[in-house]
């Protein structure tokens, strides 16, 4: 068992929560029990149910979590738009890829067939985010259309010139592709590496040296 945690207040205490069975459901592709959700966070069984009123309510907030946009919208803050394309390009695959791989891996733990509606999806939103809902966010504050999935131009109109295609159409191209190659079902268990995306949609809308 592991060690016991100490005291958190409550709202860090949900986190550390739904964390713990996060870890449990990417290990194990299933959704834990309230018992090995409480052994990997270092608490009783019972601390739970004081933080959740039911089983129901923490799968919420699982849920929550995962589909809560301010987590790979931060991330995305941190990529360089000063790196050349392709570097720009795997950094940012690579943080689309990881929020799919978790998405996936919930969806198939939770056996949800769909997301949830926008209003359910931020039931369990993390206290610790600052997130707030995209209709409540001001249009001049970078970190808001950073992380939108259709904003992700910024990452690219920077090279314009270098393509054969619109950076609307890379776009796209680089979202279907990372979304199929990071799917285990499509992919056939052959997740392909962010490096060998980019790889294979660029190269292909490049321009060529004279």
């Amino acid at each position: 068992m592991s060690p016991r945690a100490s005291a958190l207040p409550p709202a860090e205490r949900r986190v550390s929560i739904v964390r713990a069975a996060l870890r449990l459901i990417s290990a194990n592709g299933t959704m834990p029990t309230t018992r090995e959700i409480a052994e990997a966070a270092g608490i009783a069984e019972g601390t739970i149910f004081r933080a959740f009123d039911t089983k129901e309510r923490l799968v919420e907030a699982v849920v929550g979590e995962t589909f809560c946009p301010a987590a790979i919208s931060l991330q995305m803050q941190a990529i360089d738009l000063e790196e050349p394309l392709r570097e720009r390009l795997v950094a940012l695959v690579a943080v689309l890829q990881g929020r799919f791989t978790e998405i996936f891996g919930v969806m198939s733990a939770l056996g949800l067939t769909a997301p949830p509606s926008d209003r359910e999806e931020h039931r369990g939103c993390r206290p610790d985010t600052g997130h707030v809902p995209v209709d409540q966010q001001d249009p001049a504050d970078e970190s808001a259309w950073r992380g939108s999935p259709g904003r992700l131009l910024a990452f690219v109109e920077p090279s314009a010139d270098e393509l054969t295609c619109t950076p609307a159409e890379l776009v796209t191209y680089l979202r279907l592709f990372t979304f199929s190659a990071s799917h285990p079902d499509i992919a056939e268990g052959q997740i392909l590496p962010p490096q060998t995306i980019v790889s294979v949609v660029l190269d292909g809308v490049t321009r060529k040296a004279s």
